[in-house]
C-alpha cells in the first residue's frame, strides 16, 4: 500500500502536465472533424446539439482516480506528442482520458474588452462560438482538488483553436472550483515525481520542435493569428500570458463546496449569462499579480447551462498548444 500511494500521485502528476488520454497502437486514420465549410457557430451548434446534449448523463458516473498501470502509458513520448499534434476536435480512435477524465461542458461567449493593447485575432474580435470543459485532474480528496478549464474557439472554414489553463499541478486545498485564477503559465511542479514527468514532457516537446519546450508554459499566440471568420492576421500581436480571474460572483458561488459534493452537480447550478472570469493579458516581463483595468482583455460568460456528458468525457479533445 505504501508503494501504491506515491504511484497514484505520480500518475496524476504526469497526466496534468502531459495531457488527458491514453494511447493504444496508433490508428490507421484520424477522426475527421466536422466540415470546415461550416461557420464557427454552425460548428458549435453541431457539437453542442448533436454530440454533447444527446449524451448528457442521466446519472453522474462516480469520480475515479487513474490506475497505477496508467503510469506506463502516460510516460510514453508517443502519448505526449499526440497531446501536442492532435488538432482534431475528438480523441483518436482507441484513446480514453486517464486524467481530467471527469468534467462538464458549457457554451461560452468571450467578450473582448476592446482595450486589448493592440492584440489581434480573437483578442480583438471576441467570439460567440466557444465550448469549454471544466474538469478536475483526478478524484478530489478531502484536502486537495486540481481544477482546470479547456476552451475550444470554433473558426469558420478552419480547425478550432484551443486553450488549456489551470492554477497549478499541485492543486488547492479548497473544493471551490472558482477559488484560484487560471493561466496558460503555471508554477513548476513541487514534488520529485512531477518534476521527473516534467522532464519527460520536455523531451517530447523538444522532439516536437517546440520553440519553448517548458511544459508549464503553453502559448497563447495562436489566438492572435486568426479571426473567427477564418481570415489570417497579417501582423499578429499576442500577449505572453493570460490570467482568468474568477469574478466575485463566481468565487462566492461554490465557497461552501466540500469533497462530499460532486463538483459537476455544483457547476450545473451556475447561472447562464453570469460572467465567470475576467480575462487579463500580460506581456513578457510584466507581473501577473499586477492586474489593473487596463490589462483586462475580455470576459468569459457561459451562454448555456453547464452539463456533464459522456461525449465530453470520452471523445472531446483539446489540443495543447506549443509554438514551433
Amino acid at each position: 500500500m505504501r508503494v501504491l500511494v506515491p504511484l497514484v500521485s505520480l500518475v496524476a502528476g504526469i497526466g496534468i502536465i502531459a495531457g488527458c488520454s491514453s494511447i493504444q497502437p496508433p490508428p490507421a486514420t484520424k477522426i475527421l472533424d466536422v466540415s470546415h465549410s461550416l461557420t464557427a457557430c454552425q460548428k458549435t451548434d453541431l457539437m453542442w446539439n448533436d454530440k454533447i446534449i444527446p449524451t448528457i448523463y442521466s446519472e453522474l458516473p462516480a469520480l475515479t482516480a487513474p490506475g497505477v498501470w496508467d503510469l506506463f502509458t502516460l510516460a510514453k513520448t508517443s502519448f505526449t506528442i499526440r497531446s501536442l499534434t492532435n488538432d482534431s476536435d475528438e480523441l483518436d480512435v482507441g484513446h480514453r482520458k486517464l486524467v481530467h477524465a471527469w468534467g462538464a461542458e458549457a457554451r461560452f461567449r468571450f467578450v473582448s474588452s476592446k482595450r486589448a493593447n493592440g492584440y489581434t485575432g480573437i483578442y480583438e474580435s471576441g467570439s460567440d462560438c466557444v465550448i469549454g470543459r471544466l474538469s478536475v485532474a483526478t478524484k478530489p480528496t478531502k484536502s486537495t482538488t486540481v481544477p482546470a478549464l479547456a476552451l475550444k474557439f470554433f473558426i469558420s472554414g478552419h480547425k478550432s483553436e484551443n486553450l488549456q489553463i489551470m492554477n497549478s499541478t499541485s492543486g488547492q486545498k479548497s473544493h471551490n472550483f472558482f477559488e484560484m485564477p487560471f493561466s496558460n503559465i503555471i508554477p513548476p511542479p513541487a514534488s520529485f515525481a512531477k518534476r521527473l514527468m516534467q522532464k519527460l514532457f520536455r523531451n517530447a516537446a523538444v522532439a516536437f520542435g517546440a520553440k519553448d519546450p517548458d511544459p508549464t508554459h503553453l502559448t497563447v499566440e495562436h489566438l492572435a493569428k486568426i479571426r473567427v471568420d477564418g481570415t489570417a492576421v497579417v501582423t499578429p500581436k499576442s500577449p505572453y500570458r493570460l490570467i482568468f480571474k474568477p469574478t466575485m460572483t463566481a468565487s462566492a458561488f461554490m465557497k461552501d463546496a466540500t469533497v462530499d459534493t460532486d463538483f459537476r452537480t455544483n457547476l450545473a447550478r451556475y447561472p447562464v449569462g453570469q460572467v465567470m472570469y475576467d480575462v487579463y493579458a500580460v506581456d513578457k516581463g510584466e507581473s501577473p499579480d499586477d492586474l489593473p483595468a487596463s490589462k483586462l482583455v475580455g470576459q468569459l460568460i457561459p451562454t448555456s447551462n453547464i452539463v456533464a456528458s459522456s461525449y465530453g468525457d470520452e471523445k472531446l479533445n483539446f489540443q495543447h498548444n506549443m509554438e514551433k
